[in-house]
């Protein structure tokens, strides 16, 4: 149809509208969405305001919402008395929904709006998102059987009518005077990877393309089998991967893009029945053109999605789940597995994020900041510009940019993290600490990608960061995620971190280093490769809690300048073992050569980090040792004080 905004307000400043609200239509309203007690509903596409003043007689506080102009303008004009109703301009598929209820909906209603919408699957998801605990989701809509010829562009046929329900838990559908009017209640998606008929001996070598618009959101395909499908097919004789992507990709969809522009970042390889099945995963990191339907026997429509709703999906393709698990691992969980052969380690990034993501990691920089952590201006900057979303492909926008949660990324059971990204506050006070200069080589032991790249923000285009994980996992996905998000200035290295970075130390040494699991102790290897004057910053555990300490090297000796209570991962390398008890004993370390207490002052600053952290009552006097002297410079930064010779503070 390719209606603008423009069309929209001409259309309504003209004197046209809609159907009018049917009695029927308000009936089922009252029956199957009555207003709770301090409700609030959202209109989308309200056009002149006739359901959102009847949702307000209803006891709704309303959000009537329409992305032309000239509606709201007769809404404002036909309804000047009606309290408890907001007018906002917003296009719910393009727009940063900021303006929208914090708080979110206990009703959320798209009345003869949805066949407009091109990205559905997407839309639903970010509304259902919206919604209040036993909240409702109502689409009423045209139904093409019931619709004239002329008018079917404005109405949905079984097919769609039936993916409007995916990732929903109930779905009901009632009649309103030839109108199909959903009831959906229950955000709680899930996916399954679905399987087609035995492959043709000719189509078993096959290319998928993977394609991202400018807001980071994925194509994918809608197919008459009812699944989701990238777009795909066979490789023909004498054909490149590649080639084959571009190819497939025009052919379905009718986007171009160059050879030069797809790139092959893996091959997957597994068996469907009696058939060795084998897909080269193609990047295309640019593309022109307008989304079409070349091949409408195959596909029902195409659309954008969100990254992180793809496991929300219902069911995919088997070979594009597995393809869009290689390219961001993680955002579908619990695929069968497949052997995997990497390819292409030049893919250059590639960019694209709603503007709702900008907005988000702004406030995030903010809150990090008036909560009292005053990072310096480049680790600001580093805040600011690294899209840490990008690095938590699974997570919702608003969990990714939350300042003070932690991301689990690997999970041992569903009470134990194995990986994860950490709070914003805490990266970057520990950033901070490491005081670091444009131009360094820095080691970070635990990998995950976003921290990875806060770094070598903070380094500029002539640092370094060497990222080491004891995970073959962690580091293929941080390799993966830096790859599509990053600065190309990281180098993964799988490994035990306990030992360091041997074969990637600069010849004076790292520039700092910093730990992103608990440690019992302080690894000789992290002093050795660590230059003189630079920073190793530890969560150390002490005394059954964890505290990140500064140590900065001066010769053969760690001094302590700095610390604050956090909690990490678990230590999963050689060195790794259970965490003392408490309470709270000075003891001396396993290898360390003397003894230092550290103690808490009264009325001290408590914070923690990450899922199963602990901390001692801010109050709490405490004592415990670490395998090098320790000295304190004193700092307002400070969460404690450590002294040499051994001593213990008074509480």
């Amino acid at each position: 149809m390719g209606y603008t905004r423009n069309d929209w307000s001409e259309h309504y400043s003209g004197g046209r509208g809609f159907r009018r609200l049917g009695d029927e239509e308000r009936g089922l309203l009252v029956e199957h969405a009555p207003a709770p007690e301090g409700g609030r509903a959202l209109d989308i596409g309200c056009g002149t305001g006739e359901l959102s003043v009847y949702l307000a007689s209803l006891g709704y506080t309303v959000d009537g919402v329409d992305f032309a102009e000239g509606a709201l303008e007769r809404a404002r004009a036909e309804h000047t008395g009606v309290v408890g109703v907001r007018w906002l301009c917003l296009d719910v598929e393009h727009d940063d929904p900021a303006d929208l209820a914090e708080d979110g909906y206990a009703l959320v209603v798209l009345r003869l709006c949805i066949a407009f919408i091109r990205d559905r699957a997407r839309v639903l998801r970010r509304l259902a998102a919206r919604l209040r605990d036993s909240g409702v989701l109502v689409i009423i809509t045209p139904v093409v059987e019931h619709t004239a010829e002329e008018r079917r562009h404005t109405a949905l046929d079984e097919r769609e009518l039936a993916a409007l329900t995916d990732g929903f838990e109930h779905a009901e559908r009632f009649d309103a005077e030839g109108l199909a009017l959903l009831v959906l209640r229950g955000p709680a998606g899930s996916f399954s990877a679905e399987e087609k008929l035995r492959p043709e001996p000719q189509a078993v070598f096959g290319a998928a393309a993977v394609v991202t618009d400018a807001s980071g959101r994925v194509l994918l395909g809608r197919s008459t089998r009812d699944m989701w499908e990238l777009p795909a097919g066979r490789i023909e004789t004498g054909e490149a991967a590649q080639t084959a992507a571009v190819r497939e990709l025009a052919e379905e969809t009718g986007l171009t893009a160059r050879v030069e522009d797809a790139h092959v970042i893996t091959v997957l390889h597994d068996d469907r029945l009696d058939v060795r099945r084998v897909t080269a995963v193609v990047r295309v990191t640019t593309w022109s053109g307008e989304l079409g339907l070349p091949e409408p026997h195959r596909f029902v429509r195409w659309e954008w999605h969100d990254v992180n709703t793809l496991g929300t999906l219902g069911k995919i393709f088997a070979p594009s789940a597995q393809a869009l698990s290689a390219v961001w691992p993680g955002v579908l969980p619990g695929l069968p597995p497949t052997h995997s052969y990497a390819c292409s380690t030049a893919v250059p990034p590639v960019p694209g994020e709603p503007a709702e993501a900008g907005r988000l990691r702004e406030r995030m920089a903010d809150l990090v900041t008036e909560k009292g952590w005053e990072p310096s201006p480049r680790v600001q900057a580093a805040l600011r510009e690294v899209p840490r979303h990008r690095f938590v492909p699974e997570a919702p926008l608003e969990t990714a940019y939350h300042d003070d949660l932690a991301v689990v990324t690997v999970r041992e059971s569903p009470r134990t993290a194995l990986s994860s990204v950490s709070a914003a506050w805490l990266q970057a006070d520990m950033t901070e600490q490491l005081r670091l200069e444009p131009g360094g080589t820095v080691l970070e032991v635990g990998s995950g990608g976003y921290n990875t790249e806060l770094l070598a923000y903070v380094l500029g285009e002539r640092g370094r960061v060497v990222t080491v994980d004891v995970d073959p996992y962690v580091v293929h996905r941080t390799q993966r995620l830096c790859a599509e998000a990053g600065s190309g200035r990281v180098t993964a290295v799988l490994g035990d971190g306990g030992l360091g970075a041997p074969g990637h130390v600069p010849a004076r040494g790292f520039d700092g280093i910093v730990i992103t699991h608990n440690a019992s102790d302080v690894s000789p290897a992290w002093r050795e490769q660590l230059a003189e004057g630079a920073r190793l910053v530890v969560p150390l555990e002490m005394g059954g809690y964890t505290r990140s300490l500064t140590l900065v090297r001066r010769g053969d000796v760690l001094y302590c300048e700095h610390w604050t209570y956090c909690g990490f991962v678990r230590d999963r390398g050689a060195a790794a073992r259970a965490p003392p008890p408490s309470p709270w004993p000075a003891a001396r370390s396993r290898c360390g050569r003397k003894t230092v207490s550290l103690a808490t002052p009264p009325g001290s600053r408590k914070r923690c980090a990450d899922r199963g952290a602990n901390s001692p009552p801010a109050s709490s006097s405490a004592a415990s040792s670490i395998s090098r002297p320790c000295r304190s410079t004193p700092r307002p930064r400070c969460r404690g004080s450590a002294a040499w010779p051994p001593r213990r503070v008074p509480p």
